[in-house]
């Protein structure tokens, strides 16, 4: 792969969480300690950051530098979603999960997809076992029910 397309993947992938978190550009920056203006550079492909500057942005979003580095197909996260939905339909876990979660309060919900949203985070870094998530997210739910 050359640099020019390292750095466009690069560039594309950066905008796509940044649009997704709901945040300008100059405010992803400043959270995470970094001039707009150098930030831009990278929004906009004409550089690429520095390995320590990559895994913050990871860091920021609660993904993997790869997430950043790799051509991944992440404009298609609808159709996996889906996907993960029709599977786990069956799973009696999941449905209590997903009804309790439904019958929180906006407030409730809110700390609830924080916290869900940590532990993935952490799960990416540690590859924490997924049996301990099920039990993190039934003490979850038992507390805010």
């Amino acid at each position: 792969m050359t640099e020019e397309e390292q750095i466009r993947i690069f560039a594309k992938n950066l905008n796509y969480y940044i649009a997704n978190s709901g945040k300008a550009q100059k405010e992803v920056a400043e959270s995470i300690g970094f001039s707009p203006t150098t930030f831009n550079t990278w929004c906009t492909g004409k550089i690429l950051p520095k390995t320590g500057k990559i895994q913050a942005i990871a860091d920021y979003f609660g993904i993997l530098k790869s997430d950043l580095l790799e051509d991944k197909d992440i404009y298609n996260k609808s159709e996996e979603f889906f996907k993960v939905i029709a599977k786990l339909a069956d799973d009696p876990v999941f449905q209590r999960i997903a009804i309790g979660y439904y019958n929180l309060d906006a407030k409730r919900q809110r700390i609830f997809s924080d916290f869900f949203e940590a532990f993935i985070a952490r799960h990416k870094k540690k590859e924490a076992y997924a049996s301990f998530f099920v039990t993190l997210v039934k003490v979850a739910l038992i507390y805010f029910i």
